[in-house]
């Protein structure tokens, strides 16, 4: 679409969101091995009182390390839908009757 000093194309908007899904692929990907890491680690703190202090904060480490890959993944996902959603309203746009 132009118009008023720009030009937009939503077959271009529509493939940076596909790259958005692909990466959110991507990233769900290593958020896997990250679970299994986590999984296969079980205790590895030690049993010192160092160990023991560490092992009380693990799983909140844990959690927010998932939390933070699971909230990106959503953003990337949302970024993706966005774009979608903005080439089909060029589309409409340049095009009314279709």
């Amino acid at each position: 679409m132009t118009g008023g000093g720009y030009t937009a194309r939503p077959s271009a908007i529509m493939g940076r969101g596909r790259d958005g899904a692909e990466e959110a692929e991507r990233v769900r990907a290593v958020l896997r091995d990250v679970r299994e890491a986590f999984a296969a680690a079980g205790r590895p703190m030690g049993d010192d009182q160092y160990g023991a202090e560490m092992e009380k904060r693990y799983p909140v480490m844990c959690e927010g390390v998932i939390g933070a890959f699971v909230a990106y993944i959503e953003e990337l996902e949302g970024v993706g839908e966005g774009l979608r959603v903005t080439a089909a309203t060029y589309r409409a746009a340049e095009d009314p009757g279709a």
